[in-house]
């Protein structure tokens, strides 16, 4: 075996000691032992292990004192330790945090799971090692550890011209290379993404390289999955160096997470309220002529009853929706031609008394690729906050429809106010809200226009948010592709 790494295993159990021995030595790691806490310490400082096995549960001196002590000596604060515990309640999860630990594995252990972060976390240190030796002449791979350390996320050095000089395993995995590939490359940073991936959105990308508070996106559709990667430039600590970091972060789950939370409000708040009032009505006069079984009472049981059915064969198709796919098999997609009916029926429902919609659609039999109760969703978020955030909450709302060779646009203008670019860009970002003292107190997550927008990036469409040109009010514009027409 090639891997040399010394790894101290502190366990007060022989058989404890026994199983990780078993499970180590088969992997190549020169090993060493210690059954208490001060026998640890001393020979740490005979030895610098490159990883510390630290079991939580030993007499007189716990692995929680143990992980301080180390963190507290400058010699051995820079050893990664990983505690051993059995113990998997939040408040040892917090002290163990507290007390300096890189990383947690709790008994009953997956030795397979085991394996792998300790040959991550000791390839970590050896670069570490070889680095702080070589710091003078090799500054950016100190650079390149800074941020490994940090996380376990895809990293990338790029130089002042952009191109990648570094890398860890994650970052290349992330850019479809395979292995690590041949060092600095001769390609630049956007040309590579710009391969496999779209740059959403396209106002934050055009700024590139510059460190902004508006997330950037690296988004790919594969069918019905799409897969979102965040970009972050990282502020390096110390003097500006000449290079600069990039982080991969896969924000895949938390973004499919807001659009099915955004997903079941929206359809509570616009589709169960009826079936939910007739339920409740039902049953109150049910109970209120409990002492009598007369026809009527068999009428109300019966209305009680269908309004139960339709609660659930509502929850029913929200659940689907949230399990389905955003984009539509072609005879599913919204028809382009039913949109100013299905628009003034829901502006309607959502109060808008000055609703106005402009439709350059040809005769058509154009479909969207979502659906039409997605696409509600999209535009009922618009509605809702052109009206909250308006001073009376009486808004002027203009909704204009142009097709654009394989897409529709969709440009929903209010006269509402004027905001800042701080508030402009915020309103994209997700939880972010406008300031309280805006428009008063404003409720809600602040998932809604993100959502849009990442809904939009999902499908191949673009989002765009903007101050009026003219006069007070803001316009988003969204454009939503067409599904290619089928010829029979």
């Amino acid at each position: 075996m090639e891997n040399q790494s010394l790894i101290l295993v502190v366990d007060d159990q022989p058989v404890g000691q026994m199983v990780l021995a078993s499970l180590l030595e088969p992997e190549g790691y020169r090993l060493a032992f210690a059954s208490n806490g001060p026998d640890a310490l001393n020979q740490m400082q005979l030895m610098a292990p490159d990883l510390v096995l630290l079991d939580v549960m030993m007499p007189d001196m716990d692995g929680f004192e143990v992980c301080r002590r180390i963190r507290a000596d400058p010699t051995l604060a820079l050893i990664p330790v990983v505690m051993v515990t059995a113990l998997d309640d939040q408040n040892s999860l917090l002290q163990g945090i507290e007390s300096g630990a890189d990383d947690f594995v709790s008994k009953p252990f997956s030795r397979a799971e085991l394996r792998t972060r300790i040959r991550t976390i000791t390839r970590l240190n050896r670069f570490r090692t070889l680095l702080d030796e070589q710091r003078r002449t090799a500054s950016t791979h100190a650079q390149l550890l800074w941020a490994i350390e940090q996380s376990s996320d895809g990293y990338l050095l790029l130089d002042a011209d952009d191109y990648p000089k570094e890398g860890n395993s994650s970052a290349w995995s992330y850019l479809n290379l395979t292995g690590e590939p041949t060092l600095p490359m001769s390609v630049p940073f956007l040309s590579v993404v710009n391969e496999h991936y779209r740059l959403e959105p396209k106002e934050a990308w055009a700024l590139w390289p510059q460190m902004l508070t508006t997330p950037r996106y690296l988004v790919r559709t594969e069918g019905a999955t799409t897969f979102w990667l965040q970009v972050k430039v990282l502020d390096l600590p110390g003097e500006a160096p000449v290079q600069r970091i990039v982080q991969l972060r896969d924000v895949t789950t938390q973004i499919a997470t807001q659009r099915n939370i955004w997903a079941f409000h929206g359809f509570v708040s616009h589709k169960l309220r009826t079936p939910l009032t007739t339920l409740v009505t039902g049953i109150s006069l049910l109970k209120r002529h409990s002492d009598e079984l007369s026809n009527d009472t068999q009428m109300i049981v019966k209305i009680a009853y269908d309004g139960t059915q339709r609660l659930k064969a509502l929850v029913e198709d929200i659940l689907g929706y949230i399990d389905a796919p955003l984009t539509c098999a072609a005879n599913e997609g919204a028809r382009v031609a039913e949109l100013p009916a299905v628009l003034a029926t829901l502006g309607q429902e959502l109060g808008l008394a000055q609703l106005h919609i402009r439709a350059d659609l040809p005769a058509t039999m154009a479909r969207l690729v979502i659906s039409m109760p997605t696409l509600e969703l999209l535009i009922g978020e618009l509605f809702e906050n052109a009206r909250k955030f308006h001073p009376q909450q009486q808004p002027e709302v203009v909704v204009s429809l142009q097709h654009i060779a394989q897409s529709l646009r969709i440009e929903v203008c209010d006269n509402g106010c004027t905001l800042t670019a701080s508030q402009l860009r915020r309103l994209g970002e997700p939880y972010q809200q406008l300031d309280p003292d805006f428009t008063g107190q404003v409720a809600g997550l602040g998932l809604g226009l993100a959502t849009v927008a990442q809904i939009c990036w999902a499908i191949g469409g673009t989002y765009r948010i903007a101050n009026r040109a003219a006069a007070p009010g803001i316009c988003v514009t969204l454009e939503v592709p067409l599904l290619p027409v089928l010829i029979s």
